[in-house]
Protein backbone atom coordinates (compact mmCIF):
# COMPACT_ATOMS: atom_id res chain seq x y z
CA UNK A 1 0.00 0.00 0.00
CA UNK A 2 1.37 3.30 -0.79
CA UNK A 3 1.89 6.49 1.38
CA UNK A 4 0.72 9.53 0.62
CA UNK A 5 2.57 11.24 3.73
CA UNK A 6 6.29 10.90 3.94
CA UNK A 7 6.65 9.95 7.80
CA UNK A 8 10.55 10.80 7.85
CA UNK A 9 11.60 14.15 7.73
CA UNK A 10 14.44 13.77 5.20
CA UNK A 11 11.62 12.56 2.83
CA UNK A 12 9.78 15.98 3.16
CA UNK A 13 11.04 18.57 0.35
CA UNK A 14 12.19 22.03 1.53
CA UNK A 15 11.68 24.94 -0.37
CA UNK A 16 15.05 26.05 -2.42
CA UNK A 17 16.93 28.77 -0.38
CA UNK A 18 16.68 32.18 -2.65
CA UNK A 19 19.87 32.92 -4.07
CA UNK A 20 21.72 36.18 -4.62
CA UNK A 21 21.00 37.38 -7.83
CA UNK A 22 23.54 39.87 -9.62
CA UNK A 23 21.87 43.55 -8.96
CA UNK A 24 22.19 42.17 -5.21
CA UNK A 25 25.61 40.88 -5.50
CA UNK A 26 26.98 44.07 -6.73
CA UNK A 27 25.39 46.46 -3.68
CA UNK A 28 26.67 44.73 -1.63
CA UNK A 29 30.29 44.64 -3.07
CA UNK A 30 29.84 48.46 -3.62
CA UNK A 31 29.24 48.85 -0.09
CA UNK A 32 31.90 46.32 1.25
CA UNK A 33 34.49 48.31 -1.33
CA UNK A 34 33.16 51.76 -0.11
CA UNK A 35 33.64 51.07 3.62
CA UNK A 36 37.17 49.35 2.79
CA UNK A 37 38.03 52.76 0.89
CA UNK A 38 36.31 55.11 3.99
CA UNK A 39 38.37 53.11 6.48
CA UNK A 40 41.65 53.45 4.38
CA UNK A 41 41.06 56.74 3.99
CA UNK A 42 41.71 57.02 8.29
CA UNK A 43 37.52 57.33 8.58
CA UNK A 44 37.15 55.16 11.84
CA UNK A 45 35.25 51.99 12.06
CA UNK A 46 32.37 53.31 14.18
CA UNK A 47 31.52 56.61 11.91
CA UNK A 48 31.56 54.11 8.72
CA UNK A 49 28.79 52.20 10.35
CA UNK A 50 26.80 55.06 11.40
CA UNK A 51 27.31 56.08 7.81
CA UNK A 52 25.86 52.69 6.37
CA UNK A 53 23.64 52.81 9.04
CA UNK A 54 21.76 56.14 7.74
CA UNK A 55 22.10 55.06 4.12
CA UNK A 56 20.49 52.09 4.85
CA UNK A 57 17.60 53.51 6.73
CA UNK A 58 16.94 56.12 3.85
CA UNK A 59 17.35 53.10 1.12
CA UNK A 60 14.51 51.15 3.30
CA UNK A 61 11.87 54.28 3.54
CA UNK A 62 12.93 55.24 -0.14
CA UNK A 63 11.57 51.78 -1.14
CA UNK A 64 9.21 51.58 1.29
CA UNK A 65 7.20 54.69 0.30
CA UNK A 66 7.94 53.46 -3.12
CA UNK A 67 5.39 50.29 -2.81
CA UNK A 68 2.08 50.10 -1.31
CA UNK A 69 3.23 49.68 2.26
CA UNK A 70 3.61 53.27 3.26
CA UNK A 71 2.63 53.02 6.73
CA UNK A 72 4.42 49.63 7.81
CA UNK A 73 7.65 50.97 6.07
CA UNK A 74 7.37 54.15 9.18
CA UNK A 75 6.80 51.36 11.40
CA UNK A 76 9.65 49.32 10.73
CA UNK A 77 11.70 52.28 10.12
CA UNK A 78 10.95 53.88 13.98
CA UNK A 79 11.65 50.61 15.44
CA UNK A 80 15.04 50.42 13.63
CA UNK A 81 15.88 53.87 14.72
CA UNK A 82 14.01 53.12 18.45
CA UNK A 83 16.18 49.93 18.70
CA UNK A 84 19.27 51.97 16.78
CA UNK A 85 19.28 55.45 19.30
CA UNK A 86 19.29 53.26 22.49
CA UNK A 87 22.15 50.78 22.02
Amino acid sequence: MPENNPVLPCAIRQPAPRRLHAPDAVVIIVIVLTAAALNVRGLPVTEILLLLAGASLLAIVLVGLSTAAPARTLRLVLRAAATGTTA
